[in-house]
């Protein structure tokens, strides 16, 4: 399915033009609308993966332990 952005409706992908307007959807390149990813964004992606999620179950299992000392 396509979206024309000058009519604001679906259409189908088949279709070299949106049937309500006319208008002609320029192909997209295969990289069109991404951005680069750096080297220090991965990086950061992968410390927060590392050190967050280690952390996550030490506080899950901190809370359920304050849990089963009320009760």
């Amino acid at each position: 399915m396509r979206y024309c952005k000058n009519c604001r409706i679906l259409y189908s992908s088949q279709a070299a033009a949106c049937p309500k307007c006319g208008v002609a959807e320029p192909p997209k390149k295969d990289n069109e609308g991404e951005e680069p990813v750096s080297g220090k964004a991965v990086r950061r992606d992968w410390l927060f993966l590392i050190i967050g999620t280690p952390l996550f179950i030490l506080f899950v299992y901190l809370i359920v332990l304050l849990i089963k000392s009320i009760g």
